[in-house]
């Protein structure tokens, strides 16, 4: 009996201590997932406050990056919910080039934005643009969920989060 109690009191020291040592874990910002997204500086953009918030990046010379935003925002303003806002970014210089093309490709205005400071912005410094254009999905701590998503992609998110 005293064996077995001295083995509980063992026991219960070593929990306390190992309780105490837990320390709190602290996100980095990156843009991998798991990271905090870097700030985004631009007037009209938050990317807090929804569930998820899809960022995209794109720009008039990159027809593929064109392509996955006109996509990506279709897809999006068809979904019946509010978890889930699109934060378009474009990095064209030319802001009538910009202009135009939400214009033409029939884009959300409110969900548009441009840095007219294109590949010398801190946006695509930050972001790591020099090797291509991507798309982040952005949880409502401002944690990074996943990269390069598609629609099926968005669709699985969503319905993780708000089960019918």
């Amino acid at each position: 009996m005293r064996y077995l109690k001295s083995i509980f009191f063992l026991i219960t020291v070593c929990l306390l201590l190992t309780g105490s040592s837990v320390k709190e874990i602290k996100l980095t910002k990156g843009v991998q997932p798991g990271n905090l997204a870097p700030e985004i500086n631009l007037q009209g953009i938050n990317l807090k406050g929804s569930k998820f918030v899809l960022l995209q990046f794109w720009a008039a010379y990159d027809a593929h990056s064109r392509m996955v935003n006109a996509q990506m925002c279709n897809v999006i303003s068809h979904l019946k919910t509010d978890d889930i806002r699109m934060v378009s970014i474009s990095l064209d210089e030319n802001e009538a080039v910009f202009e135009g093309i939400v214009k033409v490709e029939h884009l959300n205005p409110a969900t548009q934005f441009n840095d007219p400071r294109g590949k010398n912005s801190e946006i695509f410094k930050n972001y790591r643009l020099s090797s291509g254009f991507n798309n982040w999905l952005i949880n409502s701590e401002g944690v990074i969920v996943a990269k390069n998503v598609n629609s099926r992609d968005i669709s699985g998110y969503i319905g993780r989060e708000n089960p019918a």
